[in-house]
């Protein structure tokens, strides 16, 4: 079998237990006739058992035409942001818990990604959000997210104020522990856990979730995904915005956090028979029917 892409960039999140999964996944990819590179970790995980080099992800970015995530949605999150610019598609192998965007188990690597590497999958593209973090007028920090961007406490804890506005028009005050900004990939992190609906991912939007509101009449809003969003920071006694919470800065009481959609996006490929709603009902458990009810269903009818 000759593989559709020549050169796969491999990337893994650094845990000892990953080595063997990590070896066998290289095997698969090279024999698929592809030229295997690995990142910087992926390198020093096999130390000692490979002479391979590592390269850093701009340099991967730039010579190959594939990526392999061998990881949880955290890893998978963090490499699609560093290869954002280069437009290259990735493959996720979940190594972690969930896994919503990492959908290939590990066990079945040999069986589902020889048919990908041959040209037969789901081309899955995610939009993806941007923000500057402005300062008495001057952009601070910028950066871009592919499942959420928001403010909440720090360390200190306690509540944050902010004030949102949408397209220039002020929206709400709000009091609470963070609000985050979800596109319809994060729907299903951070924004689930606090309240907030899942978007299905074609959908063009975004959505705004408040984190423990003081006010209970505070509830997550959808908007448009082409609107521009200030969220103000106007009290806290420790705050800090953050991008697919892994990146994360400092922020105070006038700081605003600008957020807009990106020109950047994560195209994720799938098997042929990928179905969102097939990992909703496995990951969320919307299959899973009590022993109680499933015994009242065989009951035979009168």
């Amino acid at each position: 079998m000759k593989s559709s892409f020549k050169k796969i960039a491999v990337f893994v999140k650094p845990k000892e237990i990953l080595i063997t999964p990590l070896e066998a996944l290289i095997r698969i990819l090279e024999k698929s006739g592809a030229e295997v590179f690995l990142c910087e970790r992926s390198a020093a995980s096999l130390k000692g058992r490979s002479h391979r080099i590592g390269h850093t992800r701009a340099e991967l970015g730039k010579e190959c035409d594939l990526a392999v995530v061998l990881g949880g949605d955290g890893t998978m999150l963090g490499v699609a942001r560093d290869l954002a610019p280069f437009n290259m598609p990735i493959i996720g192998v979940n190594a972690g818990r969930l896994g919503f965007i990492t959908d290939i188990v590990i066990e079945d690597m040999e069986r589902l990604l020889p048919p990908i590497l041959n040209g037969s999958y789901k081309r899955d593209v995610r939009h993806m959000i941007a923000a500057d973090i402005v300062r008495k007028g001057e952009v601070i920090r910028s950066g871009i997210a592919v499942n959420d961007i928001g403010i909440t406490h720090g360390r200190v804890g306690g509540m944050v104020e902010v004030v949102i506005s949408v397209n220039g028009q002020q929206m709400s005050s709000q009091s609470a522990d963070g609000i985050i900004c979800s596109t319809p990939t994060g729907s299903t992190a951070y924004a689930l856990a606090s309240g907030g609906p899942i978007l299905d991912p074609s959908l063009e939007g975004v959505c705004l979730v408040p984190v423990a509101p003081h006010t209970l009449s505070n509830r997550p809003i959808v908007l448009p995904r082409n609107v521009s969003i200030d969220i103000e920071l106007t009290d806290a006694r420790d705050a800090v915005a953050y991008f697919d919470m892994q990146e994360f800065y400092d922020v105070h009481p006038g700081d605003i956090l600008k957020i807009r959609p990106s020109e950047l996006s994560l195209t994720i490929l799938h098997p042929a028979d990928y179905d969102y709603f097939d990992i909703l009902r496995r990951k969320l458990k919307w299959n899973f029917m009590p022993t109680s009810v499933k015994k009242q269903t065989n009951q035979p009818t009168n």
